[in-house]
């Protein structure tokens, strides 16, 4: 038997994060392909291919996404940066802090 995996029904980009609204109610984040290949290339081992993001600065990639959400939960960011529904899923995490680089700011037991 096949696995149902929860499908967007949002998704909102800021910064280079995703956040993305699930048809089972939760909300989780997950950085962007782009974002992903930046951080990846300042990396000696990680980095070959990706360097050529380095001359853009990763502010400029959020602005006018347009994401679109295909009836199958994949989502598609300026026509061709394609996110499948299993990627979205396996690849987000509940916390935003956990992927903006922002860690030690959010306690698990802050009231």
């Amino acid at each position: 038997m096949a696995t149902v995996l929860p499908k967007a029904v949002k998704v909102w980009m800021g910064a280079n994060i995703l956040q993305i609204e699930f048809d089972n109610g939760e909300f989780r984040y997950m950085r962007t392909h782009f974002i992903d290949d930046y951080v990846s290339a300042w990396s000696p081992k990680k980095g070959k291919g990706k360097r050529r993001n380095l001359w853009l600065m990763p502010s400029w990639e959020w602005l006018g996404a347009n994401a679109r959400i295909e009836p199958d939960g994949t989502v598609v960011l300026f026509e061709k940066d394609v996110y499948t529904a299993q990627e979205l899923w396996h690849n987000s995490v509940t916390r935003i802090d956990l992927v903006s680089g922002v860690h030690g700011f959010i306690k698990d037991d802050a009231k």
